[in-house]
């Protein structure tokens, strides 16, 4: 068994990697796809100081069950699945009380714990979700995104025609919009990038505007001069904090929504002119099963993001190609890694 881990940071190669199941409970996945984004590259890259090395990277996985320690009645051999990349520690005040959603020291895969980016891995039968016959692989990756879309929503309580501006027009972006359309909002994309924003057209988002064009005039006019009702700041999208506070309605909630999370300026001077209340969103636990529905619904269109497979001999050299943009500060874009060939 083998797997590509981070030796240290900037660096990534292939290793000897086993993990025999454990407990009854544990079931062991042949991985068939990871997704690598920027956000695996910024922890591959040493962004963020609480990770340790030596780690293997990788967030989102998708793969088949290949051994199971007892019979389930929900999940068999062969059985096509996703595993969650989060799981709650166990030993906190919230998981003890039996609330683990608001466990605050999530295991994280590809940053506390090793990551996807391996043939096998094993983990709880309770971190795996089947998979519907028309969720293809190379869009259940992104399964992690639309669970985190969820989990903002949730956040911001959306009600039907709420004006969303999201500041960030990346895949995340795009799906986040996508599902606010299912739940009847109106969001608002806003991005530099003017292929970001062609690629949300494509994907049913009607209302665009770039951000370095008078986005407040473009959000007033939509809004009939209300400005945006919520908004969603994507966290990795590099535009400037500002534009998502001024952009708000007074009163409203800003979220702000990532896996990793670079260091961010919050302009307090207007979140506290408009009363602003700001919100954090990290992850999608307890979502999955809804963003598995999603996407086997056809509510979330993927098909401007479907992505060129690389194979596993062509893994590190694609990486390491990331980690030099990365470390360049250019767009990274996202790797769908074939774990099969």
């Amino acid at each position: 068994m083998i797997g590509w881990h981070v030796p240290e940071f900037g660096k990534i190669e292939k290793t000897p990697h086993h993990e025999p199941l454990e407990g009854l409970d544990s079931v062991k996945i042949k991985l068939t796809h990871a997704l690598i984004t920027e956000d695996d590259v910024s922890l591959i890259c040493g962004e963020d100081k609480s990770v340790k090395t030596p780690f293997i990277p990788g967030r989102f996985g998708v793969g088949q069950i290949s051994e199971v320690a007892q019979e389930s009645a929900f999940l068999k051999k062969g059985d096509r699945v996703f595993i969650s990349a989060v799981e709650p520690c166990g030993r906190c005040s919230s998981c003890e009380g039996g609330k683990p959603d608001n466990c605050y020291n999530f295991n994280v895969a590809g940053k506390t714990v090793n990551g996807f980016l391996k043939d096998f891995a094993t983990t709880n039968l309770s971190n795996v979700f089947a998979l519907p016959k028309n969720v293809k692989d190379e869009d259940a990756v992104y399964i992690e995104y639309v669970a985190l879309a969820l989990s903002v929503i949730d956040k911001l309580n959306v009600k039907k025609s709420t004006h969303v501006a999201i500041i960030g027009g990346n895949v995340f972006g795009s799906i986040l919009a996508q599902v606010l359309i299912y739940y009847q909002a109106v969001p608002i994309i806003i991005d530099d990038d003017s292929e970001s924003l062609k690629h949300a057209k494509k994907s049913g988002i009607y209302y665009t505007a770039a951000s370095n064009s008078r986005p407040e005039k473009e959000v007033s006019s939509i809004t009939g001069g209300r400005m945006a009702s919520n908004v969603v700041y994507v966290a990795r999208s590099g535009l400037n904090t500002d534009l998502a506070y001024k952009l708000a309605a007074h009163n409203a909630p800003i979220v702000f929504a990532g896996f990793s999370y670079p260091n961010l300026r919050i302009p307090m001077n207007i979140a506290m002119a408009k009363q602003l209340d700001t919100f954090c969103i990290n992850n999608g636990y307890g979502n999955y099963l809804s963003a598995i529905n999603l996407l086997a619904n056809k509510a979330v269109d993927l098909s401007s993001y479907s992505l060129k497979k690389t194979s596993m001999p062509d893994l590190v050299e694609a990486i390491e190609k990331q980690i030099v943009k990365f470390n360049k500060k250019e767009h990274v874009d996202n790797l769908l890694i074939d774990l099969l060939g």
